[in-house]
């Protein structure tokens, strides 16, 4: 049998990541957008097993150039799909920051129409299609040196409050207490 008592444990004071907040206010004439922070997957400078995406600012939204390597190999001298899936999924979210919102991933579709060459340049770019109050609809492409798309991306990413990333840093309740 389990006693239900009060629970005399003081929580500790939420501690607030590195890296909110995650939307600092850029200048206007700002071209280069920041990393969300030092170890994140996409544009994370200090993380040896990322992609280190570096993003412009620039009248359409935002564009980057990238180079797939062997980390990110699927089938041989290929990218693996997931590879460009989390690149695109990055440039979506640096292209946030033309929003000032944090904003989450709802849905990322994504046309694989050529392969994803691995040691070969390409540009990305990435635009907000609408927005319909938190909805943000956005999309993006993947062009050769030949500025032929080779990959097209749709997503819908909804804006949040920024203690959307704090409610999912702090542990779940161990005990009984509401």
């Amino acid at each position: 049998m389990t006693e239900n008592t009060p629970s005399t444990h003081t929580p500790e004071p939420r501690q607030v990541p590195d890296w909110i907040p995650a939307f600092p206010v850029l200048a206007p004439d700002s071209a280069d957008l920041p990393p969300h922070h030092d170890h994140c997957l996409g544009c994370g400078p200090a993380n040896p097993h990322g992609h280190q995406l570096r993003a412009r600012r620039d009248a359409h939204g935002v564009h980057a150039h990238h180079r797939f390597d062997s980390r990110h190999v699927g089938a041989p001298a290929i990218a693996h799909g997931g590879a460009v899936a989390t690149v695109l999924d990055e440039l979506f979210g640096l292209l946030l920051y033309t929003v000032g919102e944090p904003a989450v991933t709802r849905h990322l579709a994504i046309d694989y129409l050529a392969p994803i060459l691995l040691d070969t340049p390409y540009t990305l770019r990435a635009h907000i299609h609408a927005r319909d109050g938190r909805k943000l609809h956005l999309q993006a492409t993947i062009e050769n040196d030949h500025a032929h798309v080779i990959t097209t991306a749709t997503a819908l990413f909804l804006t949040v409050d920024v203690n959307h990333f704090l409610t999912h840093n702090t542990p779940p309740h161990t005990d009984n207490t509401p």
